[in-house]
């Protein structure tokens, strides 16, 4: 006699593998990324940034971050393009955080005067969460595939994990499962608990 329980779980595996749309309807997103956490709480677990082949410090990024704040704050701009100015993410580049965003050079010789600003920039919410100004990201005009345009920079936190691949997407702090094994397991998971 063949054993109800079996009898459901091959049903659903069939019905899983059979219909992939099941699966893309509720995608299982990828592991949470401690590098966002950090980035919504400041910088303290960001090591390097690196901006095509330039290397920013966590201090670096950190002081170009103060600068860009303390501009925005007192309603004041540096440069013939006004810095900080908004930024509307056009290339939706993902970010630590949501927005509104702000943008401010980071350059390697010191904080940002007024002269040229370079290809990079740190990328600020003036006012996250009503909590005040936090540092989201780091973005850079080398390597866009448009004039003008932006990639993220790659950043490098304390535990060693990179947290952008430049292309504009966070990268994967952990495994993500999809497809039909993204229904098959929760599935096979409840009825082994149900038996």
């Amino acid at each position: 006699m063949v054993n109800i329980n079996s009898t459901i779980v091959l049903a659903f595996a069939v019905l899983a593998a059979a219909n992939p749309v099941l699966a893309a309807a509720n995608p299982v997103p990828a592991a949470s990324s401690d590098a966002a956490l950090a980035k919504r709480q400041g910088t303290s677990s960001l090591d390097v940034v690196r901006c095509a082949d330039t290397r920013y410090s966590r201090r670096q990024v950190e002081e170009a971050t103060a600068e860009g704040c303390r501009l925005h704050a007192a309603k004041e701009t540096l440069g013939n393009s006004k810095y900080p100015h908004t930024f509307n993410n056009r290339e939706s580049l993902v970010f630590a955080a949501s927005g509104p965003y702000q943008e401010f050079p980071i350059i390697a010789s010191g904080n940002y005067t007024g002269r040229a600003p370079g290809a990079d920039r740190i990328v600020f919410n003036p006012n996250y969460q009503s909590r005040g100004c936090v540092y989201v990201g780091t973005m850079t005009h080398t390597g866009a595939p448009t004039r003008n345009g932006f990639v993220l920079c790659n950043e490098t936190t304390t535990s060693g994990s990179s947290s952008s691949d430049g292309n504009g997407t966070s990268a994967a702090v952990g495994m993500s499962v999809s497809g039909p094994l993204a229904v098959v397991l929760p599935v096979l998971s409840f009825l082994a608990l149900a038996a």
